[in-house]
């Protein structure tokens, strides 16, 4: 088995930038010799921890999540990120499921959170010294995804040091080579404005610090401020999600063009009026990916070319998420009742999958059923195991079912996904109330739940069924 010094290819970006900004945050320009001594400087810390720990990080968008995980990946650890929306009980529920050793934070979510330690503006650790050189193991985890705690059992999709960097290497060529529209070059500054701890990171963030190309990094989606910073900034490229895409469109539709030449988007479905509203106010800038962390980001690419055919009218490739990149292989699994039209379970292998999701033979399945026509073209249709997609976030039911169960006094409950004009998929709770309880107001549900759930995993919508009643709310 091979190995490779953890971090290095960013540490050589960043040394070849030198005094040069890589990363716009706020009013404050990083240059790459600035980003690599505080990375160096959090890494040394980070060691003490020893070697093969997990670190939980917990951030929004700064330049400060982005130098935690470098930190993290330069000392060779383990990076186990949760969602920034995510209640504190939810946070500690997954940590202690996966054996964090040491949590890193900014102090709006980690201040008081016994044991965790603040690495902000306001405060940074000190450090032993410089970080040592660490070789890690290609199969080494650098970052535990995680999906779903339940049962005190722990769904997350490991992602390995090879992975990773097959991850880097796959999209910095989509970039560089114009599988994303025209080549990036010099000129050219990404606007991170998805959470990068999820798939923004793996498509554009930590590619462009790579490829030493500059970044302005936005605490939060909003499209006013998206709009200001990608019009001061001269900004020429984006990746967000099918919701953002269409809160931007209006923005321009409103207000005027944006100097964006490039949008990535995917991770959750986009209704063809969205489409072609985008690319009616947003011109030919889209490309549509789809994956899955499990599998590898991106696994297919519906290019420049093809959203262009679209807005001129033709549908065929409207419920297309395009063809696969070169870097993977895509084969269809027969499933049992699937139908005569020729779909099946999609399943993928290359060097992006994590090999805990896949065979002896390297596939892996992803639970999509799909078709693939004559010309490459993958067209999905719908999950095998019930998870539901909601703006490219994933909920597992079962989660969601075990904090309502704990949280209220129901006597069954089952959570589902709805179609949802916006978000592709909306969480629908399901709930039979005992005999002597009316139903709760449904504001009251969600303000319960979220004491144990993100906010993208409270469901957005409530079916009841109870006898009548004149007693109080089940809320406990």
């Amino acid at each position: 088995m091979g190995g490779v010094i953890a971090g290095d290819a960013v540490r050589r970006a960043l040394n070849d930038a030198a005094d040069r900004t890589l990363v716009h945050w706020r009013d404050q320009a990083w240059s790459g010799a600035a980003i690599d001594a505080e990375v160096d400087r959090l890494a040394g810390f980070l060691q003490e921890a020893g070697p093969g720990a997990q670190v939980g990080l917990w951030y929004q968008n700064s330049v400060w999540a982005l130098i935690a995980h470098l930190a993290v990946e330069r000392a060779g650890l383990t990076r186990v990120p949760v969602d920034p929306g995510a209640p504190a009980d939810e946070a500690r529920a997954i940590w202690a499921a996966a054996g964090v050793e040491l949590v890193l934070g900014d102090s709006a979510h980690v201040a008081g959170l016994a044991g965790a330690v603040t690495y902000d503006d306001a405060r940074t650790p000190g450090a032993a010294g410089p970080a040592r050189a660490v070789k890690v193991e290609d199969d080494t985890t650098h970052l535990l995804f995680p999906r779903t705690v339940s049962s005190g059992g722990l769904l997350a999709i490991p992602i390995s040091y090879r992975g990773w960097a097959a991850h880097m290497a796959t999209n910095a060529r989509l970039f560089g080579e114009g599988g994303y529209g025209p080549p990036v070059g010099p000129d050219d500054l990404l606007l991170t404005v998805q959470q990068l701890m999820h798939g923004t990171g793996l498509v554009a963030t930590f590619p462009f610090l790579t490829m030493g190309i500059p970044q302005v990094i936005v605490d939060k989606f909003d499209a006013d401020a998206v709009a200001e910073a990608a019009t001061r900034h001269r900004a020429t490229t984006a990746f967000m999600v099918p919701g953002m895409v269409t809160r931007l469109a209006g923005w321009v539709e409103e207000h005027g063009s944006l100097p964006l030449r490039r949008i990535v988007y995917g991770g959750a479905p986009i209704t063809p009026e969205e489409l072609r509203h985008a690319l009616a106010h947003l011109g030919p800038v889209l490309t549509q990916i789809y994956g899955r962390l499990e599998g590898g980001w991106p696994l297919t690419v519906l290019g420049r070319a093809e959203h262009e055919r679209i807005a001129a009218g033709e549908d065929d490739l409207l419920d297309s998420c395009g063809r696969a990149v070169a870097e993977v292989e895509l084969d269809i699994r027969p499933v049992e009742n699937a139908g005569d039209d020729g779909g099946g379970e999609l399943r993928v292998r290359g060097a992006m999958s994590s090999p805990a999701f896949t065979d002896p033979d390297g596939w892996c399945s992803l639970g999509d059923m799909a078709t693939v026509d004559g010309d490459g073209y993958v067209r999905l249709q719908g999950r095998l195991d019930g998870m539901i997609n909601t703006g490219s976030y994933h909920v597992y039911p079962q989660e969601v079912e075990e904090a309502i169960r704990e949280l209220l006094n129901v006597m069954d409950v089952a959570v589902s996904a709805v179609p949802d004009p916006k978000w592709g998929e909306a969480v629908l709770a399901t709930i039979t109330w005992p005999p002597d309880y009316r139903p709760p107001d449904d504001d009251a549900l969600r303000s319960s739940l979220r004491t144990r759930l993100a906010p993208y995993k409270v469901p957005t919508r409530f079916s009841h069924s109870c006898n009548a009643s004149t007693h109080g709310a089940a809320i406990q």
